[in-house]
């Protein structure tokens, strides 16, 4: 039997990744790869197999060094054999740094020899080892060709996700606008235009374009509300709809269907974050100005208290919006922010987050501690978490409802759907299985918060 091939000896199933992508490479340079993904099969022996392959079939051993690997007392049994044939075949040992493992820690056989460093990177590791193969004179058993590698591929599918011919579902962070009121104006009477902030004014959504104030709130309204900084006339107003797809004019220049739907949705905006600070909940100015509102324990009755919601599988959950990590000595709060979008469909899009707070309720100060603390809290939380509290919180807000009221004046509402848009895709992929977010967060270390402030559970029917 000739020693063509070149032995990659590593740790499964942790490394198999990678043995996956240099074998392709391998092969696909004209090299005969033996590996232990596909080769054997049920019933066989392993060791016998293996120990015939490193002794009778390999020109070259890998040797696939990782903190994983250094443990695998399947691995040490191939890397002593190799060992031993080096004796006889010098240079019969290439080893392969794959992470920061330390070296000195190895076998004197391994720690003595030139490493491969593909730790800083994988192609940079597989230029070396190529130019070391070459000047072995490792035999290549075919011209490279994209074909050889096909059996790599069809071992990459295990467990994969793939794409599958059936429709799937797709569940999004926007919610429909459902109705806006008409837009109305009313004109700037005199030569003075500096318009004051009062508590009156604040009450409603409103914007100043050239010689008017324009809202949602009939005109009347307008006049009486700003009556306290400016003089006013009730005047013209138009249709909501009308003014995003085609503009309209509001006083002596015409708005363009652009402007417009700027316009239109600023004041939703407003008419949003009036409406979450009438409702009790937090707010918290993130950088560039964008506010983000948070469910305070207050909103909850209490840090930590479950809220019942309604999630896309149609069973009746309850999750935690607050809560308090003794580990990280921070209280957490879920956020969400909003953009209103006004071409196709009318929607607010959402942005969750997370705010921490001191013990008083109040954002903390310190941007640094903050940003590092959601990175930590947050990093191991999959979509299926994050929609169980996007879903929880539009449960809060909407008290239940379908809907979300944002009142803008004159007993005028801007309408908003409580259940975000749903998708169909005409194809799905194979992981259809939902995911809930059911069970505690497994904590991979002690930088996560606690598990019970996290998880959310069933509510029995």
């Amino acid at each position: 039997m000739t020693q063509e091939s070149i032995f990659i000896s590593h740790a499964t199933p942790e490394d198999n990744g990678f043995v996956r992508w240099l074998g392709a490479r391998l092969e696909l340079a004209g090299f005969s790869v033996w590996h232990d993904l596909g080769r054997l099969k049920g019933g066989d022996y392993f060791w016998d197999k293996i120990e015939g392959a490193i002794r009778n079939e390999s020109f070259r051993f890998l040797a696939v060094v990782s903190k994983v690997a250094v443990g695998k007392p399947g691995v040490k049994d191939e890397w002593a054999l190799a060992q031993t044939i080096e004796k006889t075949v010098p240079g019969f040992v290439i080893p392969l740094r794959l992470d920061d493992y330390d070296f000195s820690l190895l076998p004197i056989g391994i720690h003595r020899k030139n490493v491969i460093d593909f730790a800083n990177g994988w192609h940079k590791g597989l230029v070396t080892l190529l130019d070391t193969l070459t000047e072995a004179n490792a035999p290549k058993v075919s011209a490279p060709d994209p074909r050889s590698v096909r059996h790599w591929l069809a071992e990459m599918k295990e467990g994969a996700i793939l794409r599958i011919e059936s429709k799937e579902s797709l569940d999004s962070t926007w919610l429909s606008v459902v109705s806006l009121p008409p837009i109305e104006t009313a004109r700037i009477l005199g030569t003075e235009r500096e318009i004051k902030l009062t508590d009156l004014n604040r009450r409603i959504p409103w914007f100043e374009h050239e010689d008017r104030i324009v809202g949602f709130a009939k005109a009347g309204d307008l006049v009486s509300n700003m009556s306290k900084s400016v003089m006013l006339k009730a005047a013209n107003g138009v249709d909501s709809a009308t003014f995003i797809e085609s503009g309209s004019t509001l006083g002596d220049k015409p708005v363009s269907a652009w402007e417009a739907r700027k316009r239109v949705a600023n004041l939703v905006r407003q008419a949003w974050e009036l409406t979450m600070e009438a409702k009790g909940l937090g707010v918290h100015e993130q950088s560039g100005g964008r506010k983000v509102f948070y469910v305070t324990p207050e909103l909850t009755k209490a840090r930590g208290e479950k809220v019942a919601f309604l999630d896309v599988d149609g069973r009746k959950r309850r999750k935690g919006l607050n809560g308090r990590s003794e580990r990280k000595k921070a209280n957490w709060c879920y956020a969400v922010g909003m953009v209103p979008q006004f071409d196709e469909p009318w929607r607010i899009e959402l942005r969750s987050t997370i705010v921490f707070t001191d013990d008083d309720g109040k954002p903390l100060d310190t941007p640094a501690r903050a940003h590092r603390l959601r990175m930590s809290f947050c990093r191991s939380w999959w979509n299926d978490r994050w929609r169980g509290f996007l879903r929880a919180f539009l449960a809060l807000v909407a008290s239940g409802d379908s809907e979300i009221k944002l009142p803008v004046g004159s007993g005028r509402e801007v309408i908003v759907s409580a259940t975000p848009i749903m998708f169909s895709s005409p194809v799905g992929l194979s992981d259809l299985v939902p995911a809930i977010d059911d069970d505690p967060i497994e904590e991979p270390d002690d930088d996560l918060g606690e598990v019970d402030d996290f998880d959310d559970e069933e509510v029995p029917a």
